[in-house]
């Protein structure tokens, strides 16, 4: 049985209906160099496939489905909980990581 390594970040993305923001989003952090961390996606009860699209991505990704909006902080809140990391990122949605 291998060793497996604990992430050193937890990238937490809370999404709201922005499948389209969102993939641009998880395709940049699957291009980076850097690999040793998680995404933690909190979907606050889109209702544009954007949860289906995060189980069908390539690289594993922890998703959190809310049934309803959450809100912002709630979300973010629920990601830090299941962060399997010493230290957490929050990364917008709309953002893309260089």
């Amino acid at each position: 049985m291998g060793v497996v390594e604990t992430p050193l970040i937890s990238v937490v993305i809370v999404n709201w209906n922005r499948r389209d923001l969102l993939r641009a989003c998880l395709d940049s952090l699957a291009a980076q160099t850097f690999t040793n961390f998680e995404i933690i996606v909190v979907d606050n009860g889109s209702d544009d496939g954007s949860a289906a699209m995060v189980r069908e991505f390539p690289r594993p990704i922890h998703l959190i489905e809310n049934r309803e909006n959450r809100g912002f902080c709630a979300a973010n809140n629920q990601g830090f909980s299941v962060s399997q990391s010493e230290y957490i990122a929050l990364l917008n949605n709309d953002a893309e990581a260089d």
